[in-house]
């Protein structure tokens, strides 16, 4: 601590600072003080300072944006609500099986995180709509509820439970069998066990928990414009897209609306960061035990429940997406004769925008993967290491996209690159996207390689100083290739995920340009099934197993 609590006044040390922080405000800072601005000024764009709050009282007194905000949160509040119920059950029943049985749900669990939301959201269609799977093979028509706001509850909820799930599961745990077995001493039945101890010492998690789910919720796109088009349900983000691309564009509404986005999803964010302080600091003296030994029928309920979750979040959405994807002409259904892998040929036949399509969103990912590599050591050594003057500026922007929604990033970055007095900009240009790419993935690297940064003891920076070592050689020559396979584990994570990213693709794209994501959203909206969901799998498959290396390589190298 000592070697850069003295040279922390050093010249090396506050340029790294002052890198780090110049490097944030212009891809984090300056799309959210963007928002802010246009919302408050909305000539700012003109240089005018004029109408100060002009544009604030009618768009917040419109009555549809009044009505997309309710929808935002009634939605949420839902879908959260809905996530801890399944997420309890099934995390109390997974007490009730064996180690290995119940690793094997957890694994199975993890799916729905590699389907994206706005492909989950199309394969329910393709499974449930008139004369879809379902209703060819039975006969029963599901689509007026999958076109209503319990069928879009429904949907989200079976994509966000997970995260409830494993962090229930985790506390209990934690709690062990200490406190059941005294509550069962002095007479508690399962009722009273569940609901006055079990329940009570979960709330912290749960809390926590949801409202993770909750900000996931209110910042979703794919799920409420796929489905609630269908039966005019607009959400926030769905009215942000609105502005944006319907004539006459409007600029100033769209910042007002994303402001009032921001507000609710940093909101919700805080104050889960706060919960879950108060919840790892309650459980540090807590150890963990294993469930006691549960009875046949009690373990046959358990898998049950777990298959009929996995049926809905994993079995039923990945078939769909195989099932549309080999399907010759959609209108023909299921049947052998219908069944052609040209779809996956036509993939990789240059001249249908596919190919093309890949080769976009490769070489974004990669590109965004290294720079978010690079920028997270940088951030995570300043923030670790330095620990400059000032560094709560840098560790606010560094959480800032945890809690700023993708569509109001991509709005800032419209408002702040979109403007006639700059003399360059990366505006309408593949640059637009790469800023919005390491943008919203930044959080990924940083919190990985500050947590491993964390774990190397400062006697290795010391005993290179001893020998000679300058702060620049320590972080070359020591702290880097202990880094490195963090930084490539990270790498792969965002890698993964970028290539699937759809709302700032959607949002920032130059003209002419597709990425995988909106290719597969595009197909899908015109009529082009087979092709999308064949795209659809492959990015699935392809995300999966980078993410699964990611997390592979954390594990060998992480103490």
């Amino acid at each position: 601590m000592s070697l850069y609590a003295n040279a922390r006044g050093g010249r090396l040390p506050l340029a790294f600072n002052a890198f780090s922080v110049v490097s944030l405000l212009i891809i984090i800072g300056l799309p959210v003080l963007s928002v802010i601005l246009f919302a408050i000024f909305p000539h700012f764009n003109e240089g005018s300072f004029r109408a100060l709050f002009s544009n604030l009282y009618p768009q917040l007194s419109d009555p549809a944006l009044i009505d997309a905000t309710f929808n935002s949160i009634r939605l949420a509040t839902c879908v959260t609500l809905l996530s801890i119920a399944v997420a309890v059950v099934l995390a109390y029943v997974r007490n009730k099986m064996s180690v290995t049985a119940g690793r094997f749900w957890d694994v199975m669990l993890l799916v729905p995180f590699l389907i994206p939301p706005y492909i989950g959201s199309m394969a329910w269609i393709q499974m449930f709509q008139f004369n879809g799977v379902w209703y060819r093979w039975t006969g029963v028509d599901f689509s007026a509820f999958l076109f209503s706001f319990s069928g879009v509850v429904f949907v989200m909820t079976m994509h966000l439970f997970p995260l409830v799930y494993f962090s229930a599961s985790n506390a209990l745990r934690v709690i062990g069998q200490r406190y059941s077995d005294v509550a069962r001493v002095y007479g508690a039945g399962r009722l009273d066990l569940a609901c006055r101890i079990l329940l009570p010492l979960m709330m912290p998690t749960l809390l926590a928990s949801g409202l993770i789910v909750f900000v996931l919720s209110v910042e979703e796109f794919g799920t409420p414009d796929i489905l609630g088009s269908r039966f005019g349900f607009e959400v926030m983000v769905t009215a942000i897209e609105e502005k944006l691309t319907d004539w006459p564009i409007d600029l100033p509404g769209a910042s007002v609306l994303s402001l009032n986005l921001i507000a609710i999803a940093v909101s919700a964010y805080l104050l889960q960061l706060v919960v879950n302080r108060k919840y790892a600091a309650s459980l540090d003296a807590q150890t963990i035990t294993s469930a006691a030994n549960s009875s046949r029928g009690a373990r046959l309920v358990a898998h049950l429940l777990f298959t009929l979750a996995a049926v809905f979040a994993v079995i039923l959405p990945l078939f769909s997406v195989v099932a549309a994807s080999l399907m010759s002409t959609v209108s023909h259904g299921l049947s052998w004769d219908n069944l052609t892998l040209s779809a996956y040929a036509d993939l990789f036949t240059s001249g249908n925008g596919a190919v093309e399509a890949i080769y976009t969103s490769l070489g974004l990912a990669a590109m965004t993967a290294l720079i978010a590599a690079v920028l997270g050591l940088l951030v995570a050594f300043t923030l670790i290491r330095l620990k400059p003057r000032g560094k709560s500026v840098l560790d606010v922007l560094s959480l800032m996209p945890n809690a700023v929604p993708a569509m109001a990033l991509s709005v800032g970055l419209i408002l702040t690159w979109n403007q006639q007095y700059l003399p360059i900009t990366p505006y309408n240009t593949m640059m637009i996207l790469l800023l919005a790419y390491v943008c919203l993935m930044l959080p990924y690297p940083i919190r990985m390689i500050t947590s491993a940064l964390r774990q190397q003891p400062f006697s290795l920076d010391e005993s290179a100083a001893i020998y000679g070592a300058d702060i620049l050689h320590i972080v070359r020559r020591v702290l880097l290739p202990l880094m490195v396979p963090i930084m490539v584990a990270s790498g792969c994570i965002v890698f993964a995920i970028s290539t699937r990213e759809l709302v700032a693709s959607l949002m920032l794209a130059p003209a002419g340009t597709e990425t995988v994501a909106t290719y597969v959203f595009n197909q899908f909206d015109q009529g082009s099934v087979s092709a999308g969901m064949a795209m659809s799998l492959v990015v699935i498959l392809v995300s999966g197993a980078l993410i699964a290396l990611g997390q592979g390589i954390v594990k060998r190298y992480t103490p």
